[in-house]
């Protein structure tokens, strides 16, 4: 249970508008496609570069500063989507859209996972596979690859110039995602 006086916590890139567009006209497509699933609302898209989990408010502090550290040494840069996969869990899946492989992320990522290690931070041990979570527990009506081969994913450019710290939170039951501290690349 989240203490009261705890938040919990993820690094993320926030998207636009007209991405998050996009990928609610993809999500739609999935959905049409599926029985059922729990989809992130559209306010929610994001890419996770750092997911820590409950924090207190000193911990936040800390978490804060080395974002900031991170986000002054780094330029901005292009992302773009490349493919539809899933992470198949039994009969249910994750249903993700995908980004191109991008040296400048991956060092994005490692430089922010080497700063939050020095104040204590787990680093993750999983291979880092940027994607964008568009659902989950989400069991569909035919075959996946067929899915995939009904939906063009477009080579769109994602401008990322910042990057966010997230509070994951529930209001009037719904599951938010509110940025409590966002810094902007140099």
């Amino acid at each position: 249970m989240l203490d009261a006086n705890n938040k919990r916590v993820f690094v993320a890139i926030e998207f636009p508008e007209d991405i998050k567009n996009y990928l609610s006209k993809i999500q739609k497509s999935i959905i049409e496609e599926s029985e059922k699933g729990n989809f992130t609302t559209k306010e929610n898209l994001h890419l996770t570069l750092k997911f820590i989990g409950e924090v207190n408010e000193s911990d936040l502090e800390k978490i804060k500063i080395c974002i900031d550290k991170v986000a002054l040494e780094q330029n901005n840069f292009q992302l773009y989507f490349n493919e539809l996969g899933q992470f198949p869990r039994g009969n249910k899946s994750i249903v993700w859209v995908g980004l191109e492989s991008n040296e400048i992320l991956n060092e994005l990522y490692s430089k922010l996972e080497i700063t939050l290690e020095e104040i204590g931070i787990t680093r993750e041990e999983r291979n880092f596979k940027p994607h964008i979570t568009i659902g989950r527990q989400v069991i569909f009506n035919k075959k996946f690859n067929q899915i995939v081969e009904q939906i063009n994913i477009d080579k769109l450019s994602i401008p990322v110039d910042k990057i966010s710290l997230m509070e994951s939170t529930r209001v009037n039951g719904e599951l938010k995602y509110i940025p409590i501290h966002v810094k902007k690349f140099k």
